[in-house]
């Protein structure tokens, strides 16, 4: 009896397990061959599901990003509070930082890209609408976009300390530093 794929799920597969080589290898460090190999599938099976690594690539950006979009609303239309979201944050901290590397990579080495560049663009703009949407915001993106800056900072921060921050405290150091401008 023939093996029955459900392709669409085996095309997610391929992308959650990509995501970990393209940050270690970087764009440009990756190729079909050696992501086929380290995923260990055929050269032509990662070819059939994606034609170029840059399809590949804007899958699977789109995927976790879509993902995490779809997240995120789930806590805001809850109505959960800040320490739901930040407890999600805590948890997928990794994950966060690994696609914060990948869009580093991206405006390093592939600036010039309209395609990656677009990419970029539509997945901040993504985080920005659905924590916009959290923060009851959802005329401006203000909120979102300064919760984004803010997450990306202090995850960077974070990644960066030999201590262990933990997001409560940064998020207390936020609240002095907004209550500091509001008297300015």
């Amino acid at each position: 009896m023939p093996k029955v794929v459900d392709h669409e799920l085996y095309r997610i597969e391929l992308l959650d397990k990509s995501l970990a080589y393209f940050v270690a290898k970087g764009m440009a460090g990756v190729s079909m061959r050696e992501l086929a190999l380290s995923l260990s599938v055929s050269t032509g099976t990662l070819y059939h599901y994606f034609p170029t690594k840059e399809i590949l690539f804007v899958s699977m950006v789109r995927h976790f990003v879509s993902i995490d979009a779809a997240e995120i609303l789930e806590i805001a239309e809850a109505r959960r509070g800040l320490f739901d979201l930040i407890s999600y944050v805590s948890k997928k901290e990794d994950h966060f930082l690994s696609l914060i590397l990948l869009a580093l990579d991206v405006k390093r080495h592939h600036g010039d890209s309209e395609e990656l560049t677009d990419l970029l663009d539509e997945s901040w703009n993504s985080y920005e609408r659905v924590l916009s949407n959290f923060f009851g915001d959802q005329d401006s993106q203000f909120a979102g976009e300064a919760f984004l800056s803010f997450f990306v900072g202090a995850l960077f921060l974070k990644s960066t300390r030999s201590s262990d921050t933990s997001w409560s405290q940064l998020l207390e150091a936020l609240g002095q530093v907004s209550s500091f401008l509001s008297f300015k």
